[in-house]
Parts: structure tokens; sequence; C-alpha cells
């Protein structure tokens, strides 16, 4: 009876699939829909804080307030996602919410007094629903994709979204550039939010048209002990405790100097905003130009190949940076020593997405695979959350300068050293098991 279903879904989900080349059209769109909100999100919302009248404590909130908000909500949704009918409904539904509150987010200047509040509410509505967005997103994309099309449709997402990345910032910087005084510059960032609201909800018709196929709702009706026997039962696995190391393990290491890589650009690398906007074209360049590669390479050698490559990149970067920042350099030849040496670890960044979905989608069950992933997604956000500032702390505790500099690199090597490990031998595990290129343990043959 086992056997008989699996094959009825796979025959289900073969009639639903569509032709690879109106796929790779569906999510390319979808992909550049998406990347033009989260670019303008990363270029403008602190500037737009900043022009509302923010101060230093509130520009410090802007990225705390939306992930705590996605913290609370990222559970709930996983839980519902899994007992609908299909998994594209909450990925919708947080596009149609999303693309709503642009418009009220684009209008927070015309309420006064309450402008800051309000910015700050319809901040953590766009941002938390775009963090909710692409958790479901991936539970979604391992719906509709076949597996044997799943590396190159990614990859034709992600070498567009890349684009998409270099040339929205410029636009908007461009175009608050060309304003005189504080209000136009105000004026153009709503302008772009605007569009982001009329992008998103086009990106809600886009993959509504995605066909998705009906999943088998829970028998049981959801209670905290359903909840709790699921998380149990995935931890219990062979596979997801594994794949869960490995990603906290990176994301952890690969967090820790988000917040002090600015620190080092501009107070050690003597880097400008023209350096800045420089270096955000150079690196969006070279992970559109090298995504290519890594693609092939997961095809040949698989995504855990590739991940040890992605890794052994970011050891190499912290490293690179204080060579770059290092007294051999004077202070104008610096800024470009930078750049050239952060496009190591940026050209590694167009990957290692590339092939932690993949990984994940190969060691989750199906079964409540929404909600697992949904998991997942929140300790990397309560990571993202924390992880930045305790790198800043850490700086801070062994003084504040360069020898801070160097010994606090010296530990985010040691941190990333210590994932590489894992990875290989999470490679090597795998490897032996033949589960280099499996989809998903409910694929894999019995015994």
């Amino acid at each position: 009876m086992k056997i008989d279903l699996k094959a009825r879904l796979r025959g289900m989900y073969a009639t639903l699939s569509l032709p690879r080349e109106k796929m790779l059209l569906l999510f390319g769109l979808e992909g550049i829909l998406y990347q033009f909100s989260q670019s303008v999100n990363n270029f403008g919302n602190c500037l737009y804080a900043t022009g509302l009248g923010a101060n230093d404590t509130q520009i410090g909130l802007v990225q705390t307030v939306p992930n705590l908000l996605a913290l609370i909500l990222l559970l709930p949704c996983g839980i519902l996602s899994d007992r609908l009918k299909k998994s594209r409904t909450v990925p919708a539904a947080c596009l149609l919410v999303m693309g709503i509150m642009y418009f009220f987010y684009g209008s927070v200047p015309l309420f006064g007094s309450l402008r800051i509040s309000l910015f700050f509410i319809f901040l953590g509505m766009t941002v938390a629903s775009a963090v909710l967005y692409n958790a479901q997103w991936q539970n979604f994309f391992g719906d509709v994709t076949p597996e044997d099309n799943r590396n190159s449709v990614f990859t034709f997402r992600s070498r567009i979204m890349f684009l998409i990345g270099v040339v929205t910032p410029l636009l908007c910087g461009f175009a608050m550039s060309a304003q005189q005084d504080a209000e136009g510059k105000l004026t153009v960032l709503r302008c772009f939010y605007y569009i982001c609201g009329v992008l998103v909800l086009i990106q809600f018709f886009v993959i509504r048209r995605i066909p998705c196929p009906q999943q088998q709702a829970p028998s049981e009706k959801f209670s905290a002990r359903l909840l709790a026997t699921s998380i149990r039962t995935a931890f219990q696995g062979k596979y997801f405790p594994r794949f869960f190391l490995t990603g906290v393990l990176f994301y952890v290491s690969w967090q820790m100097d988000w917040s002090m890589w600015y620190i080092e650009e501009t107070q050690y690398a003597n880097m400008n905003e023209a350096h800045l906007s420089v270096m955000n074209a150079s690196t969006c360049i070279a992970q559109a130009v090298s995504i290519g590669f890594f693609s092939r390479l997961s095809q040949k050698r698989s995504v855990y190949f590739t991940m040890i490559i992605v890794q052994l990149g970011y050891v190499l970067g912290s490293a690179l940076a204080v060579f770059a920042m290092s007294p051999i350099f004077s202070d104008e030849i610096k800024p470009l020593a930078f750049i050239l040496c952060a496009i190591v670890p940026s050209a590694m960044e167009c990957s290692f997405n590339l092939c932690l979905v993949q990984m994940m989608l190969a060691s989750v069950p199906r079964q409540n695979r929404s909600l697992i992933i949904s998991l997942y997604t929140l300790v990397i956000t309560l990571s993202n959350s924390v992880v930045p500032l305790l790198g800043v702390r850490l700086y801070t505790a062994l003084g504040a300068d360069w020898n801070a500099v160097v010994g606090f690199n010296g530990i985010v090597i040691l941190m990333r050293t210590i994932s590489l490990l894992e990875i290989i031998w999470l490679f090597v595990t795998t490897r032996k098991e033949g589960r280099l290129f499996a989809t998903s343990p409910d694929e894999l043959p019995a015994g």
C-alpha cells in the first residue's frame, strides 16, 4: 500500500511539473521581483530611518525588530503550511501581505509625530514577511521542481538575482544623489518602496502560475504534543541532525563578522562611500560570474563537495582581510587591497545558499517538512539577530584596536575551520552512504 501511494504521488507530480524552460522562466521572473525589493530594503532601510529622524539606538533596531517578529511567526507559519493542501499557499500569502505593507511603509512620512513608531511597525511587516516567504519558499521549491532540474533552476534564479542586486542599489543611489535636500532624498526612497509594493504583488501572481502538487494533510489535529513529536522525530532521524549541525555551525561562523566587516572597512581600510559602492558592485559581479562554476561543480561532484570549497574560501577570506588592512599597505592603497581581497569570500557567497537548500531538502523527511524547515530558519534568524552583535562585543573586549582586529579574525578563522571540518565529515559520511545526490530520506531504498 505504501509503494502504491508513492507511485500515485509521483505520477501526480509528473503531471503537474512544468517543462524545464518554463520553470526557468517563472522562477527567474520570481527571483527578479523578489531581489528588487530585498535590494531596496538592504540599501534603503537605514537611510529611510535616518531621513525620518531616527537616532543611533533606533538605527540599531532596524535589523532587530523585523527579525524578532519573524521569530515569533516562523513556527506558526510552518505548522500552518504543513496542514494546507498546497505548500504554495503560505508563501503566496506572505507576498500578498508584504506587497500591501510596502504602500503603508512608503507613506510613513505623512504621519507626522507617529512616523518613527509606524516606521518600525511597517518595517517589521515587510521584512518579516520576506523572511517568512524565504523560509516557506524552500519547501515550495522542493515540491514543484524535479530533483534533476533543481540545481539548474536554482542557479538560473540566483544568477539573475545577483545582477539585480548590482543594478538596484546603483539606481536608487544615483536617484538620491540627484536630489538637493533631505526631503527630496526621502521622496526617492518612498517611490522605490511603492515600486516594491507593485512588484511584490506581481510576484504573488507569478508563483500562482507555478503548478503545485497537493500534499497529504496530517490526520492528527495540531497540538503541543504533535509539535514536540515532530521535532523529536526529525532530530532522532539519521540525516537531519547532521545537516542541522552543519548549517548552524556555518551560519554562526559566517555571521560573526557581519557588523565587524563595516567597522573594518571604514576604520581600518579607510574606505569612503565611493569605495563602498564600488565594493558592493564588484562583489555582486563576482557572485554572478562564479555561480555558474559552482553550479557545474555541484552537478558533477555534489553540493556537499562544493560546500567544502565555499568554507575554504571563507577561511581564506578572513586571512586576506587582515592582510589588506595591515600596515604594509599605505592608507591610499588599503581600500583597493580590501576590495580585491573581499572578492574571494564574496564570490563564495553566491553558492552556499545553492548548496544548503539542496542539502536541507536531502535531509528533511517529507512529513512536516515545512515545520522542520521553519524550525531551522528560526534558529538561523535568531543567530542573525545575536551573533553579529557578539562579534562587535568580542572586538571591544579585545581592546578595539588593530591588535583586536587581528585577534578577532583569528577567532573567526578558528570558528570557520571547525565548521569546515564538520562539512568535510558530512561529505565523507554521506558519500559512504551513497546519498550525495539523494533528494530526501523518503526516496531512499529500504535498508
